[in-house]
């Protein structure tokens, strides 16, 4: 099982395993001060595009479940000062395969220490 190594695009705030189920907060530093209505209308796709994908369920994007309805498993992501901040609590092997995805999807974007 690969786990994402951590680089200067990223920061995490937590990251607890329990029996197979991660808990984490973590903050990809994208600098939105870069975007225009293209790149968001790309940062959608790449939501779109990400395993178990969910919309907005109630106000904020999310994947695998909605945090807000209590769902057990869920992604969320919330565009803050920092960046892209992301949490949630899922089975380790889907949050590998979602945050892979994710870091493939977004090489491209402007983070704000390149």
């Amino acid at each position: 099982m690969d786990i994402v190594v951590e680089d200067e695009h990223y920061y995490t705030n937590s990251f607890v395993v329990v029996n197979d189920i991660v808990e984490f907060e973590r903050v990809y530093m994208i600098d939105e001060y870069k975007f225009n209505n293209k790149t968001y209308e790309a940062l959608w796709k790449v939501y779109e595009i990400l395993p178990s994908y969910m919309g907005n369920q109630t106000t904020l994007p999310c994947c695998f479940g909605d945090e807000e309805k209590g769902d057990k498993y869920f992604i969320s992501v919330s565009f803050e000062m920092s960046g892209l901040q992301f949490w949630g609590k899922l089975p380790i092997t889907d949050f590998l395969q979602w945050e892979n995805k994710f870091n493939e999807l977004i090489m491209n974007f402007p983070f704000k220490y390149q």
